[in-house]
């Protein structure tokens, strides 16, 4: 991915799908309000997508296991 690309993410797509993504160039620095350091330079865009719906996902499943 490229830094623009990371921008639209961070700023657009990320919150729009339940995401608050933060970045330092081309480094996710946190997800969510926990830190983490993921280079996304060193993925291409559509894997760095599925990575993220695999955080959805657990978020989704964490969720459903504490309401009950």
């Amino acid at each position: 991915m490229n830094e623009k690309q990371i921008q639209r993410l961070c700023q657009v797509v990320g919150p729009k799908y339940g995401l608050n993504l933060t970045h330092e160039g081309l480094v996710i620095t946190s997800v969510n309000g926990e830190p983490t350091s993921f280079d996304a330079s060193q993925y291409m865009p559509d894997q760095f997508i599925d990575f993220l719906t695999k955080i959805i996902g657990t978020k989704m499943k964490a969720d459903l296991w504490d309401w009950q």
